[in-house]
């Protein structure tokens, strides 16, 4: 069978390739050999494929097997007015699978998890959202609807290995694109204060994504600083990252250095802290600032931002996630210009 074989670092890359041009075989398994792998191709009068090669393979590649979609498993367990409210936008988070249930579907909740579970291989859990983000740290309560008993799993994201538990600290993957857009404006030496750092998702991904000289990380909930103590262990970033516990009001204070680049990733109350941030900053820092607005709330909130410091340019405004139909969650780029002395 043909295949086009390329390095690993060149997987996702050349799958995009093979999907664009429609010649992936879907109905096999690639397979993984050391460094390399070998995706199945039909045949094709491409001859080439970046950053791969077509070879012509002396092995049989094993067949997919077919998963029934959710909506062939629930057929005769929903009606067609309960179909139409299945959730159809879910989180996941690692193994597990958070799930909307309407109220009108509470009764057949754990049957819809069970079709979710069985249509979705990698799905180990499914939960269901029991309270939204709320308190101090952000936190928020889910049940447990089908397979494993658990509410802790590991998530990948952007190169880096993320240990999650769903109540004990916030942790979103809706975000990951933020985190990776960050990373890639970081340039080589940058000195970084990350505050409500959280488990450190956006400190590491940082870290594996550009060159920083050093991560400052800052987080007050002591059970998402265990997990972010833990993160950055399992991703070996141990000379890149300073993690530490408590409130900013009193560590920021005490610490002795400046930064090139300062993030406030708290969307509800980030502002309260910016005079903070700018008391840690030099001529040319770039704040991250990050708010909940609705459209017609963002010039406002800019002037706002200005009266605290006119010394200051907003270089881009991005929207970056939705809490709510008409409430954004708005990231800020802000450039320190000429801070007095």
């Amino acid at each position: 069978m043909l295949a086009a074989f390329t390095e690993l670092k060149y997987a996702q890359k050349v799958k995009r390739f093979l999907q664009s041009k429609k010649i992936l075989q879907f109905s096999y398994n690639p397979i993984k050999e050391l460094n390399h792998i070998y995706f199945p191709i039909i045949n094709t009068k491409i001859k080439k494929i970046p950053q791969a090669k077509i070879v012509n393979t002396k092995f049989t590649f094993t067949k997919r097997e077919r998963t029934l979609d959710t909506k062939t498993l629930l057929r005769g367990k929903l009606n067609t007015n309960e179909m139409e409210l299945l959730p159809r936008a879910q989180e996941i988070i690692g193994s597990i699978m958070i799930l909307e249930i309407p109220d009108k579907l509470k009764s057949k909740e754990k049957i819809i998890a069970e079709a979710f579970l069985n249509s979705n291989k990698n799905i180990k859990t499914v939960v269901k959202k029991d309270k939204i983000h709320s308190g101090t740290f952000r936190t928020r309560k889910v049940k447990i609807l089908a397979g494993i008993k658990t509410k802790q799993t590991t998530h990948h994201e952007n190169g880096v290995a993320l240990k999650v538990h769903l109540e004990n600290a916030y942790y979103s993957s809706r975000t990951a694109n933020e985190r990776l857009r960050i990373a890639k404006q970081v340039k080589p030496g940058e000195k970084i204060l990350v505050m409500f750092s959280g488990i450190c998702p956006l400190s590491l991904v940082i870290a594996r994504n550009s060159q920083p000289k050093k991560i400052v990380s800052v987080e007050l909930n002591p059970l998402a600083h265990q997990l972010a103590l833990q993160n950055v262990d399992l991703n070996k970033m141990q000379d890149k990252i300073v993690v530490l516990e408590g409130n900013v009001n009193r560590i920021i204070p005490s610490l002795r250095q400046k930064f090139d680049r300062i993030l406030l990733p708290l969307p509800k109350t980030g502002e309260l802290f910016f005079p903070l941030a700018l008391k840690k900053s030099k001529s040319g820092t770039i704040i991250h600032l990050y708010a909940f607005l609705q459209e017609n709330e963002i010039n406002k909130f800019k002037q706002n931002i200005r009266r605290v410091s006119p010394s200051i340019r907003f270089l881009k405004t991005v929207k970056c996630g939705q809490f709510s139909p008409s409430v954004y969650r708005i990231c800020f780029d802000i450039k320190v210009l000429k801070l007095s002395k």
